[in-house]
């Protein structure tokens, strides 16, 4: 059986054993690397006069294209990472990818940390509503995870991550216009009982521990496979008022998988997946402030007569308020956020003559509540609001079916995939935002209500085949038909405090009851024409045009005003690749150069509704992208190692109107005009062991996280998260008996820039959240068993 991830992308093949995991250090770690790098020539000098075998770069395999290929001669852009190589460079969560991922932007929702949106060639949704599709999809296991909610867990017993990028509709289903995310679980084996204990402590009293077993039940028939990790730490952001600390982590997941192979030609894993958080917060700050606009002024109380005045309390905006070590931000709310997730899924596979059959089925619930203050300034009090606070809640539960089918005709020359879809989707998601600056006189406060219950089937199917017209020279068709029904009921209004008494509904509806139901069905032809030609043995070049899709939907917080429904989103994409690994197998090198078109562009932007934000989808009629992404990975002798990756982008609007007026000036939302990453890795033996040492430094130039692109050079600046780098570092002995040890630390300059920022234009200002700062320290590893 071929073993998927058998290198990393970026991993080496040496003749001395090196065991890779998670490290990395500031202070006290900066001082072993340091000693480390001075103390190992000797021995590198020593092992020169052994005449130590020279290293290779090791093969990586991938299933871009829904088999097993080795990634070098896949005619598709691809960064791929191992589990060892994620826990080497320090990465938690599936947030921490984008940091080596050149092209891919993952920031945390504002209101919801376990929401990522991803950004990539110019794709992004920058909200994570359930009515609303994300760009870029995440699989895992090959189970499509629909909603953004839940997506930032920490990864756990992981054999390898693939990014795809760009248009994946043909393979990969709809909702993949930017690329998608390919996380692998390591799968039960029959090599014997073996595991893992680690166990991890570091600085803001964080502490991690994790459990690994593998028991092979019945030889060769029957197998199960368990890890559990929990996790927590204190939080780096005080509340000025409450003495509260925000930003925790208290993160518990689990697994349990099972392999089942009755005969030679079948196999079945079946896994189930639990995950929880606690935290308080996140911490929001207000970091620029106009004061109340005229807009959220004017009708914010539909019932007063012309004329009313109504009880206004400005307050003193913190405006970045932070205490001398910057990490103190004024809050007055209780912040938290609680969220769970349970998914099961298995996928049965079938040798049969010719090619080979895959079924794929999955089902995940995923629920969330949370209290968020964005402004973080204090009114005093005991309302749970600031300025004005935000509540939400959402269950959500998905099933699909997946069936394909692999195999190969014309003496092999033709290998080809066809296969079905079926996908479903229930639940709801509802907001609630409270005010403490207005009042109906006689009547108190007032919340905005926005609730949506939503009802999405989904199907598709498809077939991909690549033939090889001579040995060295191949093309690639396929086509994919995908249909969805969108279905949503809202219940959007206003409703008084503490009554619950609504008294208004934002579509115009007579209360109290504000009910409406909208279904659309959306659905598209999406396909891909590629050729791809090795130069060489280890050279490969290729060209392709995709085109994507991404659904259509309704707008949750739009009620009877507005567009209530966007368009589908296309993208038709260009790209030119090559791949090589020259130097007698000691450098490689992966080049994609691609340009794209999007028509109807998704755009979440937030409006003003009847004196009240809303975050709604419009569709842009024309964007273009023009970008480069390289990766690189040199092994310099039989001890050091780098690695390397960039790219930069162009993207501007060909055409956007709203409302007839000319909005092709907006900004673009988190995709930064260039980035890079580098890598030094050092190993070697030593008498205790083997000894490794990394150093990792990503840099990313500066984005917008907002589209507003007209104001004050104050706001402007305020919603630009700034161009800025952070360095990772690890140190690690693996003592060959089990053992291994190693300090780590993350951002170990402490870097503290914005990371994302929130301008809710109606109350005239931009809330927004630092990077973490700088965390560290020691982890212990024993590993029994098997290799």
């Amino acid at each position: 059986m071929t073993k998927r991830f058998d290198a990393g992308q970026n991993s080496v093949q040496p003749s001395m054993r090196v065991k890779a995991r998670t490290f990395n250090t500031v202070g006290v770690s900066m001082a072993v690397l340091g000693a480390a790098m001075i103390t190992m020539p000797a021995h590198a000098q020593d092992a020169d006069d052994a005449e130590s075998t020279a290293r290779r770069l090791g093969t990586v395999t991938v299933t871009a294209r829904k088999v097993e290929e080795n990634l070098q001669e896949v005619p598709v852009a691809v960064t791929a990472f191992t589990g060892a190589e994620l826990a080497e460079k320090g990465v938690v969560q599936v947030n921490d990818l984008a940091a080596f991922t050149p092209g891919l932007t993952i920031r945390e929702a504002s209101s919801n940390p376990t929401a990522p949106n991803f950004s990539m060639r110019g794709q992004i949704q920058n909200d994570v509503l359930a009515t609303l599709d994300p760009s870029v999809g995440t699989y895992v296991d090959g189970h499509y995870w629909a909603r953004a909610y839940g997506l930032n867990i920490d990864l756990l017993d992981v054999e390898g991550v693939q990014v795809l990028k760009g248009p994946q509709g043909t393979l990969f289903g709809r909702n993949t216009t930017g690329g998608a995310i390919l996380v692998t679980t390591t799968d039960p084996n029959f090599d014997g009982m073996s595991g893992t204990l680690e166990a991890s402590l570091g600085n803001l009293s964080a502490q991690t521990y994790k459990g690994i077993l593998n028991v092979p039940v019945i030889n060769d028939v029957l197998a199960v496979r368990g890890a559990i990790q929990m996790s927590s730490r204190d939080g780096y952001i005080n509340d000025l008022v409450t003495g509260e600390d925000y930003n925790n982590r208290d993160i518990s997941n689990a697994r349990a998988k099972i392999l089942y192979t009755p005969t030679d030609s079948i196999r079945l894993v079946l896994s189930g997946e639990w995950f929880d958080q606690n935290m308080n917060g996140p911490g929001s700050g207000t970091i620029y402030a106009a004061g109340l606009t005229g807009a959220f002024l004017a009708g914010i109380n539909p019932l007063a007569a012309p004329g009313t005045t109504f009880p206004v309390v400005i307050p003193d905006y913190v405006n970045v308020v932070k205490g001398s070590d910057g990490d103190d931000v004024a809050l007055d709310a209780n912040p938290f956020l609680r969220a769970s997730s349970q998914t099961y899924n298995g996928t049965l596979t079938w040798d049969v003559e010719g090619g080979q059959f895959k079924l794929i089925a999955g089902q995940r619930k995923v629920k969330s509540t949370s209290v968020l203050d964005l402004d973080g300034g204090s009114l005093g009090g005991t309302d749970i609001s600031s300025m004005h606070a935000t509540g939400s809640g959402i269950s959500l539960e998905q099933s699909s079916l997946e069936g394909q089918y692999a195999g190969s005709l014309l003496e092999d020359r033709l290998n080809y995939v066809v296969g079905a879809t079926y996908f479903e989707e229930t639940g709801f998601d509802k907001t609630n935002t409270r005010t403490r600056l207005f009042a109906v006189p006689g009547a108190g406060p007032f919340e905005l209500n926005y609730r949506g219950d939503i009802d999405n089937t989904s199907v598709g199917v498809y077939a991909q085949g690549t033939y090889d017209v001579t040995d060295r020279l191949a093309v690639t068709a396929g086509v994919r038909y995908s249909e969805d029904e969108k279905g949503v009921t809202t219940n959007n209004s206003r409703s008084f405090v503490p009554s619950g008494v609504v008294f208004f509904c934002l579509g115009g509806q007579t209360p109290p009851n504000c009910e409406e139901t909208y279904s659309d069905t959306f659905d598209d032809v999406s396909y891909t024409l590629g050729v791809d030609y090795k130069l060489s043995d280890n050279v490969l070049v290729y060209t392709k045009y995709s085109r994507g899709y991404r659904s259509g939907g309704q707008n949750l917080r739009l009620n009877g005003t507005g567009d209530l429904d966007f368009d589908p989103e296309i993208v038709k994409e260009i790209e030119a690749g090559f791949k090589g690994d020259l130097l007698d197998n000691r450098l490689r090198l992966n080049v994609a150069a691609f340009t794209n078109q999007i028509d109807d562009a998704q755009r979440s932007i937030i409006v003003a509704i009847g004196g009240a934000n809303a975050t709604v989808v419009q569709n842009a009629a024309k964007v273009k992208n023009t970008g480069v992404e390289v990766e690189l990975t040199a092994i310099l002798n039989d001890y050091f190692s780098v690695q390397a990756g960039a790219s930069v982008i162009d993207s501007e609007y060909d055409e956007y109107l709203d409302a007839g007026v000319d909005v092709s000036d907006r900004h673009f939302i988190a995709i930064p005009e260039s980035e890079f990453n580098l890598a030094a890795i050092y190993s070697a033996p030593v008498e205790l062991g083997q000894l490794t040492g990394r150093l990792d430094y990503a840099w990313r130039d500066e984005y917008f996280n907002s589209e507003v692109s007209t104001g004050a050079p104050a706001l402007q600046e305020a919603i630009t998260s700034p161009a800025s780098g952070a360095l990772n570092a690890r140190v690690g002995l693996d003592f060959g008996n089990g053992f291994e040890l190693a300090v780590w630390g993350r951002n170990v300059l402490d870097n503290r820039d914005n990371r994302t920022a929130l301008y809710v234009s109606n109350f005239g200002y931009v809330s927004g959240q630092s990077r973490e700062p700088a965390t560290y320290g020691i982890t212990g590893t024993y590993r029994f068993g098997a290799k």
